[in-house]
């Protein structure tokens, strides 16, 4: 086979490679639209929240500061295992991050939880799934991107860390 042939076909592949890149991530875009549909546009609606260490959150100020990740999970979700750890490279420098740990126990448990696996962002408990309700979440983990005091960017399952820094970013300068 000739040389010309050899990289005619590797263009080939590269080219459908990055069609199916396209497919994929227009699909999975669209998967978030649709899921970001039910969700209730202010930050307000949550009122303040009060963290595993005692501190008081308000996520609608705190969202006209700068973006913020909001980071629904529970102690029991598989694949909130695989996030967590994500969303925790996510937090400070680079932003500001709020996990809800839902249906996980009382604060003792959970707090124990976030201990034992090292996670550094806020936790708020939501053991009676309040606030979960109130955000229309059903599917743990769920992530949104808090700005400007509007909910945006929900996304539920498995999510990377180029997505969670994406949907930041474009949070950013939509402001």
């Amino acid at each position: 086979m000739s040389s010309e042939v050899k990289n005619r076909n590797w263009r080939r592949r590269i080219g459908s490679g990055l069609v199916y890149l396209l497919l994929i991530a227009t699909l999975v875009t669209a998967a978030d639209l649709w899921r970001s549909r039910d969700l209730p546009t202010e930050v307000a609606s949550l009122g303040s929240m009060t963290t595993l260490g005692g501190e008081t959150i308000d996520l609608d100020a705190m969202s006209r500061e700068q973006p913020v990740l909001l980071y629904i999970w529970a102690s029991w979700c598989g694949v909130c295992r695989l996030v967590s750890p994500m969303v925790n490279l996510v937090g400070a420098p680079h932003a500001r991050v709020v996990g809800i740990a839902i249906a996980s126990g009382p604060d003792a448990r959970v707090t124990g939880y976030v201990r034992d696996k090292g996670y550094d962002f806020a936790v708020v408990n939501d053991e009676d799934n309040r606030l979960a309700q109130t955000l229309g979440v059903r599917v743990t983990p769920t992530l949104m991107v808090a700005s400007q005091g509007k909910l945006r960017f929900a996304t539920a399952g498995i999510t990377t860390l180029p997505g969670m820094y994406l949907r930041l970013w474009l949070a950013r300068i939509g402001d």
